[in-house]
């Protein structure tokens, strides 16, 4: 059986190394953004269609953070916070390859 929890806190360790690299977070994690701005073109480009602003973007961090670190998170909420860390992940990693 997977640990979705355990994933979960690996992959969110990765995207974000991802999104302090490209600005988004800065060193303590937290979004630099203001709900109203905008994030850098490739990081929207691979958001798109996943996360719209940063009100969202901190909404799954604190999800994801929250599984990393045991807190109780109803299994419907825990699937969905897996299933798109994956897939903006994996988006994060394709638009970062492409524009290296």
């Amino acid at each position: 059986m997977i640990d979705r929890r355990a994933e979960l806190g690996l992959w969110l360790g990765r995207l974000e190394t991802i999104l302090i690299e490209r600005g988004v977070l800065n060193e303590d994690g937290e979004v630099v953004c203001d709900a109203g701005s905008r994030f850098p073109r490739d990081v929207e480009e691979a958001l798109d269609g996943f996360i719209e602003d940063p009100v969202e973007l901190v909404g799954l961090l604190k999800i994801c953070r929250d599984a990393r670190e045991g807190r109780p998170l109803s299994p419907a909420v825990l699937m969905a916070a897996h299933l798109m860390t994956k897939e903006i992940l994996v988006a994060l990693q394709e638009a970062m390859g492409a524009g290296r």
